[in-house]
């Protein structure tokens, strides 16, 4: 990987357009990672 990233994004049409001109820039680079983040909160019932 070569260590560039997309700004995080609520929508996933902004980074998947990045990718896209990334790999047209870079054609060697054909593997990308989605990192989702999904916030969580939790209590015990009493």
């Amino acid at each position: 990987m070569c260590g560039e990233s997309a700004e995080a994004a609520h929508d996933f049409a902004e980074p998947q357009s990045w990718v896209l001109k990334h790999c047209g820039k870079n054609p060697s680079h054909h593997t990308f990672r989605e990192v989702i983040t999904r916030p969580w909160r939790t209590w015990r019932r009493r």
